[in-house]
């Protein structure tokens, strides 16, 4: 039974330590401000969200369902390259991105390469730089972060058009925090104590005596 506590506890303990996922989508915030259906909204140069803030060198637009193509809230770099910065470093990302489901003058779908930048954590050292090609439906593209924390990412007008990838969400990856070495001994010592291997002298009678009931009640 002592083995059993002892794996339990070291369970619990490693799942608190790895990294959460979150993801934003913009329903609730597109709802809130934009509640008529099938219209665009000029929002202003950034947007601050949980986690990220989004800007500009242009505008960025808000897209309600139902304007071309849409089927959510979702956001865009409107004359200008559309920047995510991170409110702390990332251990990655997932973004998920289209473009407009109209055609453009002469006949052609809209359509084009999207240039994805990732920035370390000083937000100019450039991680990674890759295309990704857009049309109307929805993509996702992910990035893990391998080389170093991440915070920023770019996305470029796409090829040929003056807006960016239409961002649907993003999903972003906080590293965890790492415990400092004192925290770490102690916590030790009461696990140890839980498998009834530190002797009582070093913790004391009274801490050990719980134990067996522990034991007992698992």
């Amino acid at each position: 039974m002592k083995k059993f506590v002892l794996a339990l506890t070291f369970t619990v303990l490693l799942g608190n330590a790895r990294a959460w996922a979150e993801t934003q989508t913009f329903k609730a915030y597109g709802a809130s401000i934009l509640p008529e259906q099938g219209v665009p909204m000029n929002i202003g140069p950034s947007v601050a969200f949980p986690g990220f803030t989004l800007y500009t060198t242009g505008l960025v637009q808000l897209d309600s369902p139902e304007f071309d193509g849409a089927t959510n809230y979702e956001l865009l770099g409107n004359q200008g390259d559309l920047t995510i910065a991170f409110t702390v470093p990332q251990n990655s990302f997932s973004i998920s991105l289209r473009d407009f489901a109209y055609y453009l003058p002469g006949g052609a779908p809209a359509g084009g390469l999207e240039m994805i930048t990732v920035f370390g954590a000083d937000d100019t050292t450039v991680l990674s730089s890759y295309a990704v090609a857009l049309n109307k439906s929805i993509i996702t593209s992910t990035d893990s972060g391998e080389s170093a924390p991440i915070g920023a990412v770019n996305l470029s007008e796409i090829s040929g058009e003056s807006w960016t990838g239409i961002l649907q969400s993003v999903t972003f990856s906080t590293p965890a925090p790492t415990p400092e070495p004192a925290s770490l001994s102690l916590l030790g010592i009461g696990v140890l104590a839980l498998a009834g291997i530190v002797p009582r002298k070093l913790i004391g009678e009274e801490s050990v005596s719980i134990v067996p009931h522990l034991c007992e009640i698992l």
